[in-house]
């Protein structure tokens, strides 16, 4: 199983294992979305199969009369459209299974970060050392959280538990109510990996105050560096939004400031005081949202800062 195996390489906690633990906990949760949207939409099988008779013979200049019935069963039915992204589009998935109350909104953004992170991991090798074990922990979290809603509505099962199950039950004669083990899987994992909330949302909450801190000194830098004699404070953030191909806002600062760019010093105080914050969050949901709220906002500001700080210093030739 995935999760028992993210579980043991959780224990090592060096970054190749913990690289490999996001990927499996990405791919055991992945699973069970896949499994819980397939089950909903096998739900709508009868109105779904109804419905696209009826329009066929619509189509075929046969359906006279067939008019309120097609507007009592277009709401009950997912169109095919929208299957097909359910089936290739993760985010989507997610925001079905929260419409159907499969899952809990809360944890919608959270899944939908942690698969991002998964993916930078895995595609791209981009991924923060600092915060990896963290994202481990919480992905692992919510992948129980899934395992607690994981109701697929009919199992065969003749009610006798392997080896590898036995340790989620404490019904030593090895009979096992197949609806209760997910839950059971679930109550097993928290207790034996743990997820100290409080002491995640400090971690994460230095985590991005002392981001925010470095991403002021670069952009310091990069206005100390800028050419011209009317370099006025701000105008870093300004110039790290500008379009490449607005060649008119790169050499004209008066241009540039008129551009109306969303980003400005204005947001580094408020940032400032929601990475605070971070750490007052009450629940693991209420934490990674914030978190992950407040690092879409700077994230590529920060990447594209990073960038200029290094080119500065590589035209003067000090790398």
């Amino acid at each position: 199983m995935e999760m028992e195996e993210a579980e043991r390489l959780l224990q090592v906690s060096d970054v190749p294992h913990l690289r490999l633990a996001l990927i499996l906990v990405d791919s055991a949760v992945e699973l069970m979305l896949f499994r819980l949207a397939q089950y909903v939409l096998h739900g709508e099988r009868f109105n779904y199969s109804r419905l696209h008779a009826m329009e066929a013979a619509v189509a075929r200049g046969e359906g006279k009369g067939l008019e309120a019935e097609l507007d009592r069963l277009r709401p009950l039915v997912t169109s095919k459209t929208r299957r097909r992204r359910i089936d290739r589009d993760f985010n989507v998935k997610i925001d079905f299974l929260v419409e159907k109350d499969e899952l809990p909104a809360m944890i919608g953004p959270v899944l939908k970060k942690l698969h991002k992170y998964r993916n930078d991991t895995y595609h791209r090798d981009e991924h923060r050392v600092d915060v990896l074990r963290t994202a481990v922990l919480i992905y692992f979290d919510a992948a129980c959280t899934i395992l607690e809603h994981y109701n697929l509505g009919v199992m065969t099962f003749d009610g006798s538990a392997t080896p590898g199950l036995t340790r989620f039950t404490d019904e030593a004669t090895a009979r096992l109510d197949p609806f209760r083990l997910p839950g059971l899987v679930a109550q097993t994992f928290r207790s034996e990996v743990g997820l100290d909330v409080a002491a995640l949302g400090a971690f994460l909450s230095e985590h991005l105050l002392g981001r925010l801190e470095d991403l002021e000194s670069n952009v310091a830098y990069i206005e100390a560096n800028m050419t011209g004699s009317d370099v006025r404070p701000g105008d870093g953030y300004l110039a790290l939004q500008i379009e490449d191909s607005d060649v008119e806002a790169t050499f004209d600062a008066d241009v540039m400031r008129r551009r109306g760019y969303p980003l400005s010093p204005a947001n580094m105080p408020i940032w400032i005081q929601r990475a605070a914050d971070v750490a007052n969050a009450a629940t693991r949901d209420d934490m990674f949202t914030r978190f992950a709220a407040i690092e879409d906002e700077f994230e590529e500001l920060e990447r594209d800062a990073r960038r200029a700080v290094y080119e500065i210093d590589d035209a003067a030739n000090m790398r």
